[in-house]
């Protein structure tokens, strides 16, 4: 792998006439997405939960309507799109051969002599929100024939019949009861059918749990300083984020150590390559502390510069050259 020999000086895009015959390419900019996962539970109690310790034996029925969240996943997608604000031009001149450059669909520089196979950019991925019943059993019937106004005997009867349930269950394992099921089939259908029952019926004192898993995201500009804003309330949880970006002050060329013996500064070309500033972005719970922190590569605060025309003046042996197109920093110089 050879380095490039560059210049110095950073460019702003050039006009271009409609009808001049030229390639023309573009910087990227980063955007980054902050991808959120989170699940609500919502605690509802049941009717005799009340009672539940006293005639169940538990104490840890729902006894009051709340809700409480939890964070099932947290990252940052970086995304690139065409900076319209930079763009460049390569015509058909001596030197850098234009057919040999290839770009993505968003004009985007992906290499020179090397040919572009798939995208290098990927939109956030949309997921539907989701929610979950934990209980899940519509009321059994059995509930509906308790005819008391009293709620102290409802509970009563209703616990009875979960006894009964459990000791039908009992016999039909055994192989005690009066009606024992002809096949294997059977017997698995009625088990499911007096879980079901019993499920439905405990319910009535253990409460339910309801699960809505969401999807959030929002798009941040990581060259525009954010200091911990807020961008969810989650309960008694605010999720916050802070952005300190960072230009990119200098450019440093790296000699090519073929061209050493060339005296004077090198001859830019018509192609040129980003070298990104950054950004470090904080992503912070009121519950939880610090989830992210990361110092990403950011696009537009960067500095354009030039290639060397050096590295296409020769046709024996063709320089290969690999783009970032996420960054447009340079992956790669081979010859």
């Amino acid at each position: 792998m050879v380095a490039a020999m560059v210049c110095g000086t950073s460019m702003w895009a050039e006009t271009v006439k409609p009808d001049e015959m030229a390639m023309r390419y573009y910087m990227p900019k980063t955007e980054v997405v902050l991808q959120l996962e989170y699940v609500e539970t919502t605690y509802v109690p049941g009717k005799y939960a009340a009672w539940a310790q006293q005639l169940l034996g538990v104490d840890y029925a729902i006894q009051e309507d709340s809700t409480a969240y939890s964070i099932e996943d947290m990252k940052l997608v970086m995304h690139a799109k065409a900076d319209t604000s930079r763009m460049y031009t390569v015509r058909p001149e001596a030197g850098a051969q234009v057919q040999l450059l290839s770009m993505t669909p968003e004009g985007l520089l992906y290499g020179y002599n090397v040919q572009y196979n798939g995208p290098r950019t990927k939109e956030a991925k949309k997921t539907k929100e989701k929610t979950e019943v934990k209980t899940a059993y519509p009321v059994s019937t059995l509930e509906e024939t308790v005819k008391s106004d009293s709620l102290p005997k409802q509970a009563m009867s209703v616990a009875k019949q979960i006894y009964q349930l459990r000791d039908n269950r009992i016999y039909l394992l055994s192989g005690d009861a009066e009606n024992q099921p002809a096949d294997g089939v059977s017997m698995k259908a009625i088990l499911e059918e007096i879980d079901r029952q019993e499920k439905a019926l405990v319910e009535l004192f253990m409460g339910r749990k309801i699960r809505r898993t969401h999807y959030q995201e929002w798009r941040l500009d990581p060259a525009q300083a954010m200091a911990d804003s807020v961008m969810i309330c989650m309960g008694g949880d605010t999720i916050r984020v802070s952005i300190v970006p960072t230009a990119q002050q200098e450019a440093a060329p790296v000699v090519d150590k073929k061209a050493k013996k060339q005296k004077g500064a090198p001859t830019p070309s018509q192609i040129y390559y980003n070298l990104p500033g950054t950004a470090e972005i904080t992503v912070s719970s009121s519950a939880r502390g610090e989830l992210i922190h990361e110092v990403l590569p950011v696009a537009q605060l960067g500095v354009s510069i030039p290639l060397a025309q050096e590295l296409f003046n020769n046709p024996a042996e063709r320089v290969r050259i690999r783009f970032d197109v996420n960054t447009g920093n340079i992956l790669s110089i081979r010859h």
